[in-house]
């Protein structure tokens, strides 16, 4: 459902803040989760999505903080 609403929505002035932190949640909530599996490509794309909703969010930032991480260790 969250997910449906998400697809629909653009990223600008009109997004309510408490919608806006919300959405970059989930967002940053599915890159934690694609990172976790492997699917990285996906993780990147939802990843930035959070970052355009909310960069400074404690989620965004987390999962930046992962992203980052995870790109130092590659080979």
């Amino acid at each position: 459902m969250a997910l449906t609403w998400l697809s629909g929505c653009s990223f600008d002035a009109k997004i309510k803040p408490k919608q806006q932190q919300l959405a970059a949640n989930i967002y940053a909530q599915l890159a934690l989760g694609y990172m976790e599996s492997g699917h990285l490509t996906l993780a990147e794309q939802r990843l930035n999505k959070a970052i355009a909703l909310m960069p400074n969010g404690q989620l965004t930032l987390r999962a930046t903080k992962q992203w980052q991480l995870m790109q130092l260790a590659r080979p």
